[in-house]
């Protein structure tokens, strides 16, 4: 007898522990607040999986569609702290205080996909095959691809990639990112963490969000990338556009070619140099480096502020183009007082009028031909949603409770009192965090805030310490290497080791640390090397010298005949 595997829709034998295929354990439960393992959604249409990914705005759980019979990865709007989910039930509860701001997100949320689900043709978006409102509220069904993480990727090449290798991954992503903005919507989060390469070798953009995500001051408590996200990001009164855009989408190029994202904001602030290794550096194009300047500007009005310029600079050296430029302009009846600066003020304003009369245009005519389309285009309705306007149509339910403190508290005894409440489930993010303030293993920060008021069962998130990121260094001179290894671990140091002859330490202990001292302090997870005792350095012998000077007179006249055989 035969069963589904929730991990990777494969069957499986009845009774197995773990699927051979997947590694999914079979007796798995799916955490609160997400759909439960087997939940079905559009009368039964989709069978939900497993979770993959859940940020502060969705979740992406792995499902299977059985009309079409194949998996695809369903996301839910899931925004954390404004909504919970009653225990085995699909539907979301909202606290009575927070409608407005939930569904006003919705709303956004439904657009910005249906937007996105038009974009087909960029080759960085994954396909949207559905959309649909159901238990008060959206999923959005994508189609499901194998992919590499663009980290690993990197990393299996060495560390970085050639501007030759950079460049047809990249082109294509700077091009879709420049359709999503000419059709009104961003993603603000490129990065790393967020590029993945197809099977076919293409870059491929995940975990589009609502800009709500994406900065500072909003409903929604943003995931920003360190290194990736511009600063304006940071500040809730800055307003965000291509520039935002153009800083993220360069510093992920950035880390592709260098094995390294720029500093963050902070670090930046005080002083803005992109570091480059020298030997990293004379392999780039002197053009590539501009472009990787220009769109990594720490002041936003600085930065390259169109995708059109950022192409133009990487798609071929600065002469070339200043020529291509020049030949381009029409002859202008300036006056001859003039200054060059005044020159090409006009010509950009000339080109940008024209460059917006041309925006316009090609807008007018997208939007009569998509308007004919969806007249005529039978499956049109497939992106209608339900009618989600009025509070009829979302259920409030649930006491009030007070949100406890939890910052500063032991993670396992968090745990343990979580369990004895029935006011709030208790939920560990997948990021953590350094902290000089909170010990390792110690609660950092929560959400939602302390003593705020939430739906009694609401999902309560917290972030546990990693500790201090700068660690001291301690004694390990006379310990063996197991015991190095763990002093070490416990700090999440790695080590390696050398070996060396010692006239003090016994051979096999450890004498002591290669370029640092007890004491010195280095960031989380550095590299140190270690120095293993080999004992005490044997005595040479008369023989064994006699025996070194015939061997160094033998390799002399070796050398003489070679010489003169030549």
């Amino acid at each position: 007898m035969t069963k589904i595997c929730y991990g990777c829709f494969r069957p499986i034998e009845e009774g197995t522990v773990k699927c051979p295929r997947c590694g999914f354990e079979t007796a798995s439960k799916q955490s609160m607040p997400f759909l439960p393992l087997g939940a079905e959604l559009q009368k039964g249409r989709y069978t939900v999986g497993k979770k993959l990914m859940s940020n502060n705005e969705s979740t992406r759980y792995i499902a299977y569609d059985n009309s079409m019979n194949t998996t695809v990865n369903i996301r839910e709007f899931l925004p954390n702290g404004l909504c919970a989910r009653k225990k085995d039930s699909n539907k979301i509860i909202l606290n009575s205080e927070k409608v407005a701001s939930y569904k006003r997100l919705l709303s956004k949320y439904l657009d910005y996909n249906r937007t996105l689900a038009r974009l087909k043709e960029c080759s960085a978006v994954i396909k949207v095959l559905d959309i649909f409102v159901e238990n008060n509220t959206a999923y959005v069904v994508e189609e499901r691809e194998s992919l590499v993480s663009f980290a690993d990727y990197i990393k299996k090449n060495g560390g970085h990639i050639s501007w030759d290798t950079a460049r047809p991954l990249f082109m294509p992503l700077l091009a879709t990112l420049d359709t999503m903005h000419k059709n009104g919507i961003s993603h603000y989060g490129v990065g790393p963490g967020n590029l993945k390469i197809n099977s076919d070798g293409k870059l491929k953009l995940q975990n589009f969000s609502i800009s709500d995500m994406r900065k500072t001051g909003s409903d929604l408590r943003p995931m920003l990338i360190s290194g990736c996200s511009a600063p304006e990001q940071y500040d809730e009164y800055a307003v965000l556009d291509e520039s935002t855009e153009i800083y993220g989408f360069t510093a992920a190029l950035f880390y592709a070619l260098t094995g390294s994202v720029p500093e963050d904001v902070e670090k930046r602030r005080k002083d803005n140099r992109l570091l480059i290794s020298t030997s990293i550096n004379k392999h780039l194009p002197t053009y590539v480096r501009q472009a990787l300047a220009s769109g990594l500007q720490f002041e936003q009005d600085k930065r390259l502020s169109s995708f059109d310029d950022l192409k133009a600079e990487l798609s071929e050296a600065p002469t070339a183009k200043a020529i291509k430029e020049e030949m381009s302009q029409p002859d202008l009846d300036d006056d001859e007082d003039d200054t060059p600066a005044k020159k090409r003020k006009k010509r950009s304003s000339g080109t940008r009028v024209y460059g917006v009369i041309s925006c316009i245009v090609s807008l007018v005519i997208f939007v009569i031909i998509g308007t004919l389309w969806l007249q005529e285009n039978p499956f049109a309705k497939l992106f209608e949603p339900e009618n989600v306007s009025s509070d009829s149509d979302v259920e409030i339910t649930g006491e009030l409770v007070t949100v406890p403190n939890l910052v500063g508290v032991k993670y396992e005894v968090a745990v343990e009192e979580a369990g004895k409440s029935v006011d709030y489930q208790l939920l560990k993010a997948v990021e953590e965090e350094f902290s000089d303030d909170v010990p390792e293993g110690y609660i950092a920060s929560q959400f939602p805030e302390a003593y705020s008021e939430e739906v009694q069962g609401y999902s309560l998130y917290i972030t546990v310490s990693k500790g201090a990121k700068q660690r001291e260094l301690p004694k390990i001179e006379g310990k063996t290497v197991d015991q190095v290894a763990q002093l070490l671990g416990d700090e999440s140091f790695v080590t390696t080791q050398i070996f060396e002859y010692s006239e003090t330490v016994k051979k096999g202990l450890v004498i002591g640390y290669d370029a640092h001292s007890p004491g010195d302090k280095l960031e989380y997870g550095s590299t140190l090397v270690i120095k293993v005792s080999k004992g005490a350095e044997p005595k040479s012998t008369d023989s064994d010298r006699r025996s070194s000077r015939n061997s160094d007179t033998d390799t002399d006249t070796d050398s003489e005949a070679a010489s003169s055989a030549e």
